[in-house]
């Protein structure tokens, strides 16, 4: 189980990079038109995958593969809003905080249901979003606050994204159909807006980078499928935090973007945060089942 984790490993750096493309790409292509190219590839691949394998796309729960893709559909749409207005350090680690918003409902179920609460866990999730207010610092002209709500409602999307993909993946959806759909939401929602606003020409530089975004999201989704579904959830969630750093260090490499000292200290914040938090939301839910 545990060797299986280290696919969150290689899907936290796969979706880095493809940050990183997407980020350089929208200069040349709108939001849905990469959304679109990024998912008509995934959707191809993946069809071809579950033909190999001798499976199909059928399937017996097709009501939580459509709130999958309505979720993750919108949850890729945000991410590649704030890559575009944010830097991309800044962006990842606005992604990162979705174990945070998923602890946060359970607080606040605990709270309706007058069940005892997990002081530690809720001081976790409070430190992390004071992390969070340090970074993007609206009031002082950091961000302004339209995109820093995109950016914090970009961690929501994502954490109840993760939480379908464990459900679907418990219900035994093998990852090729699970990201099929994804795909295919991508691709009818991608093409339709950018058949409605017009595609941009295309540049040699422009090719080369969808092409990249293509690769390594697609990848990057059958690795973090493949975590989830055969992975140690504590190790996931402590590999999964390992995109910040990614993030930084392609930050200074390819973008010139250095974060000043309060925004570093808040991603630091975050990501501890952000560990402590599914590390102790999972320890809880192995006491529960036990």
């Amino acid at each position: 189980m545990a060797i299986r984790s280290l696919w969150m490993l290689i899907a936290t750096l796969l979706f880095t990079l493809m940050a990183a493309t997407t980020k350089a790409a929208t200069t040349h292509y709108g939001i849905f038109e990469i959304i679109f190219y990024r998912s008509l590839f995934g959707m191809a691949l993946c069809f071809i995958l579950l033909k190999r394998s001798g499976q199909t796309i059928k399937t017996t729960s097709p009501w939580r593969h459509l709130l999958r893709c309505a979720i993750g559909t919108t949850c890729i749409t945000l991410g590649v809003y704030i890559l575009a207005v944010m830097p991309i350090a800044t962006a990842q680690t606005l992604t990162y905080t979705s174990p945070l918003w998923f602890c946060l409902f359970l607080t606040i179920g605990l709270l309706l249901s007058r069940s005892p609460l997990d002081f530690k866990l809720l001081s976790a999730v409070l430190m992390g979003f004071g992390g969070v207010l340090l970074i993007l610092r609206p009031d002082f002209g950091i961000t302004n606050g339209f995109d820093a709500t995109m950016g914090i409602l970009t961690g929501l999307t994502g954490g109840a994204a993760d939480f379908m993909i464990r459900h679907l993946s418990q219900l035994r959806e093998p990852r090729e159909r699970i990201v099929f759909y994804f795909t295919l939401s991508g691709t009818l929602v991608g093409g339709f807006v950018t058949a409605w606003l017009g595609f941009a020409s295309h540049t040699t530089e422009g090719l080369w980078l969808l092409a990249a975004i293509a690769l390594t999201g697609t990848f990057a989704q059958l690795a973090l499928t493949a975590a989830w579904s055969g992975g140690h959830p504590i190790l996931n969630a402590v590999f999964q935090f390992s995109g910040i750093p990614f993030a930084l260090l392609l930050g200074v490499l390819l973008f010139n973007e250095t974060p000043d000292t309060l925004s570093l200290i808040g991603i630091a914040i975050v990501t501890i945060a952000g560990i402590v938090a599914s590390v102790l939301r999972i320890q809880a839910e192995h006491k529960t089942k036990a």
